[in-house]
């Protein structure tokens, strides 16, 4: 029999305007301009636990993997969202195990993606954001900064075609093994290059979708925000490109690119 979880072995901490802490629940606050829910499991399961986040019928889920507080962004802008904590019974259904309803009201959108979360981790202490800081050390406008990013990892990170036939369901990337291999696949590179420039305080989401590119699929990318607007950069196209000595605009054509879910 499958071992359960019950209501109390699980510590939701999820960021709202309120500065409360909610008795019963498990409930912490945190600072309301992250835009962040903060969810950390007390117990083990046996059981596959995953997380809901919706607002106005627009769902995202999370599998909760281990111990950790992980963190996960409020993306779809201002407005009440459902977050729930949803445990597997059988075959796809599940259970829920804790729910809040959050209100968010951010005064900048954008702050939303400078964070570290479950599908972008990093921290002011690993090599890749120490070479994110040494790659625009000196540089004053964010053009040039992204710019610097880019071209470290289209010259020098390569795309890793026996992953891409391997890689499983439910895989992340971890930055710092990406970072030092080098390689990857779209979803890497994506991930890599937004903690890089989100570490040097540049909004990038990591867009997940189908790209004219990639052709059926399903693929991996990022939006930048530069001069008052989001743009798309393609690093993982790039930086086959550049690596065979033919020229590639850094900034793609947003018809070229179809947004499922972004991050």
């Amino acid at each position: 029999m499958k071992k359960m979880i019950s209501l109390w072995a699980l510590t939701l901490f999820i960021v709202t305007t309120i500065g409360t802490s909610f008795a019963g629940t498990n409930l912490i606050t945190a600072a309301p301009e992250d835009g962040l829910v903060k969810v950390q499991l007390a117990e083990k399961s046996t059981a596959k636990m995953l997380l809901l986040v919706e607002k106005e019928g627009v769902k995202y889920t999370y599998p909760l993997v281990d111990m950790d507080v992980n963190q996960f962004p409020l993306q779809m802008g201002n407005g009440s969202y459902s977050v729930r904590v949803m445990q597997n019974t059988e075959g796809n259904k599940y259970k829920e195990i804790s729910k809040l309803n959050v209100e968010l009201n951010l005064t900048d959108s954008k702050e939303v993606y400078l964070n570290s979360i479950q599908d972008i981790e990093w921290n002011a202490t690993q090599a890749t954001i120490l070479k994110a800081k040494e790659l625009t050390k000196g540089l004053t406008t964010d053009s040039q900064k992204v710019t610097a990013i880019y071209n470290y990892i289209t010259k020098n990170f390569k795309y890793d075609y026996t992953k891409a036939k391997t890689v499983a369901s439910g895989y992340f990337p971890n930055v710092e093994t990406i970072f030092a291999l080098k390689k990857g696949i779209c979803y890497d590179y994506a991930s890599v290059f937004a903690a890089m420039l989100r570490s040097v305080d540049i909004p990038t989401k990591l867009i997940k979708g189908y790209a004219t590119p990639t052709g059926t699929t399903y693929h991996a990318w990022n939006e930048v925000y530069l001069d008052g607007v989001w743009k798309t950069i393609d690093t993982t196209v790039d930086a086959g490109f550049i690596q065979a000595g033919k020229k590639v605009a850094m900034f793609k054509s947003t018809s070229d690119y179809k947004v499922e879910k972004q991050y």
